[in-house]
């Protein structure tokens, strides 16, 4: 029996809801091998290339690159040579989602088989999961906002544009599209502006950093720290043989800290805390596309020279695109160092679920005192934010002391 099989968006992740096309690896017509690289899938801060489930022609392509679709629905058809072209479009106009991976559905179905799909009446919306999710959450009514993808179906990105009209003071009529800006934003001919799409990478970002400010009740905890030992003992380090930087030792120092800390290694989901015997550190790096935060894990177990090297290939990898998920997910404390940019000291915002985070600046040559003298050290600030629904203020300010107190007598990192 002649054979049609449907690709799918993926699922990646209990919290993946859509992907976007960023690119083929084949094109409509090409046998392909089992494994052979068929198309890159972008969703939050990763890129993944999708290898081919089986042996096969790729006969169609349904997702086109720049494409954002929701998981399970159609990207691409593999059928047999046999297939006819009026088969092939029955089977795409009737398919309809349901399997949410790249495994082969050999189930046996045909053109004549092909699964049957409700078609929407014409007053029905078509909206993603994702946008019905940020609608719910940001109190808009799905029903006013006008789809401006494929078939007019409501993406995140309408939702996020319409909010943000209401949020500037517009009042869309029913039905009526959401504006890309306010009006007092819009571009003039004395001062012309460009209209850029936003990458999913930099849309996750917006919304989870929304969403924790809105969500999560931050407060923050500063002190000033003494890096004058941990500078001497880096250039120890480095002169028996070590490469690493004075950052490498502050997250193992923070590693070690959050052993006897573990209020603050942990992660807040719903009605529990979720405490973990281990540090797996986010390291947040810069990439052309956003902020990334690769992972460290068991950093604690991990000497300063180790932690130089895991972080320096993450980063690499980052800045390439090439960070996977397992990469990127399970991490239970972060770490933002903006010091290397001159910056004396920051707030960072919490990366959810997890409870707490730290902000570094940079270390400065300041005169303080030590015992009774006057005395030129380099001093950096660090603040730690933390989520008051788990982490009580005594308990952040004893994490920032034990930390401080190691990082000026740094004989064990």
């Amino acid at each position: 029996m002649s054979k049609i099989m449907p690709i799918t968006m993926p699922k990646w992740g209990i919290e993946m809801q859509e992907g976007t096309i960023n690119g083929w690896h084949a094109v409509a017509g090409q046998v392909l091998g089992k494994n052979d690289p068929l198309l890159d899938v972008e969703t939050e801060k990763i890129v993944n290339t999708v290898e081919s489930p089986v042996a096969g022609t790729l006969r169609r392509i349904v997702g086109e690159v720049g494409d954002t679709l929701p998981v399970g629905a159609l990207v691409g058809v593999y059928a047999d040579a046999d297939i006819s072209e009026a088969e092939l479009d029955t089977f795409i106009a009737n398919f309809k989602g349901a399997n949410a991976s790249f495994e082969p559905e050999d189930n046996g179905a045909t053109a004549a088989a092909a699964p049957s799909a409700a078609p929407l009446d014409d007053g029905e919306q078509r909206v993603s999961p994702i946008a019905r999710r940020i609608a719910d959450k940001l109190g808009v009514d799905i029903t006013l906002v006008k789809g401006t993808g494929r078939n007019g179906r409501v993406s995140k990105e309408d939702v996020e544009a319409f909010h943000a009209s209401l949020q500037a003071g517009g009042a869309p009529s029913p039905g009526a599209a959401a504006p890309v800006a306010a009006a007092a934003s819009a571009p003039t001919a004395a001062n012309p502006a460009t209209h850029e799409k936003m990458s999913p990478m930099r849309l996750t970002i917006a919304r989870r950093l929304s969403e924790s400010k809105q969500t999560i009740p931050h407060y923050r905890l500063t002190t000033a720290v003494d890096f004058t030992a941990l500078f001497a003992r880096r250039a120890q380090l480095v002169a028996g043989g070590a490469k690493l930087s004075v950052n490498d030792l502050l997250l193992r120092g923070v590693a070690l800290t959050l052993a006897h800390h573990p209020q603050l290694n942990a992660h807040y989901a719903a009605d529990e805390v979720i405490r973990f015997a281990r540090a797996d550190l986010c390291v947040a790096v810069s990439t052309p596309g956003g902020l990334s935060t690769p992972v460290v894990r068991d950093a604690a177990n991990q000497s300063a020279a180790e932690i130089a090297t895991t972080v320096a290939a993450l980063a690499e990898r980052a800045r390439s695109g090439k960070l996977t998920r397992e990469e990127i997910t399970g991490g239970t404390f972060t770490v933002s160092n903006l010091g290397m940019f001159g910056i004396d000291g920051f707030d960072a915002i919490i990366n959810p679920p997890q409870v707490a985070i730290l902000a570094v600046g940079a270390a400065r040559e300041r005169v303080i005192a030590r015992q009774g003298a006057a005395v030129v050290a380099k001093v950096a600030t660090l603040t730690v934010s933390c989520d008051h629904r788990v982490v009580d203020g005594a308990v952040g300010a004893a994490f920032l002391a034990a930390l401080r107190e190691l990082l000026e007598a740094p004989a064990a990192l």
